[in-house]
């Protein structure tokens, strides 16, 4: 496997793995399973860490797109780093700051910079987030044309990215959080079809390692 193969693969696995590290303890949380502050940082950590795998898995497939291809590829890195603006600036103040204050009975100093409830700005950016996301993968989906898996991983990007609809309207109803939940399994799908893509070894890749 070449190095950039190896890189796009690698990448593309992280953000899968870091995916399902949020997704974990998330579902735990709602059972009533993990006690504060230990849910918010069990989904915080891996969702900070989410973020940078994802731009490089984005910028890893646009360098193996085919020049033809590239107009998709390089929108869906513009957005996918968007999102990781966005929602890493959210979670280091987190776990670098409101946990922290909780954590020593200050809560209140920084109250408004408390994430998740409904209304709160950070909620906000978080909802923005994620519709910049599931935009990426929508804008990425054209860069793999083709049949075989290259079909699937085209419907899991287009389904990930449909999410991101519900996962808007949240900011003003927040019921759609159901019909957003999808992500939990079209997001780690398309990682784990973007991972097995981009490490693929085939002639066809020759063609789109080209400048």
């Amino acid at each position: 496997m070449a190095a950039a193969s190896r890189f796009g693969f690698w990448a593309a696995l992280a953000a899968c793995a870091a995916a399902i590290g949020y997704i974990i303890p998330q579902l735990l949380q709602v059972a009533g399973m993990l006690a504060d502050p230990w849910d918010r940082i069990l989904i915080f950590a891996p969702s900070l860490l989410l973020a940078p795998c994802y731009v490089l898995a984005v910028a890893a497939a646009h360098a193996a797109t085919p020049r033809d291809g590239k107009v998709w590829s390089v929108a869906a890195l513009c957005l996918a780093i968007l999102y990781a603006a966005d929602v890493s600036m959210m979670y280091v103040m987190q776990l670098g700051s409101v946990i922290p204050h909780d954590m020593r009975g200050e809560g209140a100093a920084v109250a408004w910079a408390s994430c998740c409830a409904y209304g709160m700005p950070t909620m906000a950016v978080d909802l923005l987030g994620y519709t910049w996301m599931s935009a990426s993968t929508l804008l990425l989906a054209p860069a793999f044309p083709g049949g075989g898996r290259r079909r699937w991983l085209r419907g899991a990007l287009v389904a990930n990215g449909l999410v991101g609809i519900p996962i808007f309207g949240q900011l003003a109803w927040p019921e759609l959080l159901y019909a957003a939940s999808p992500w939990i399994v079209t997001f780690p799908a398309a990682m784990i079809l973007l991972a097995l893509e981009l490490g693929g070894e085939t002639p066809a890749r020759a063609d789109c390692r080209s400048p």
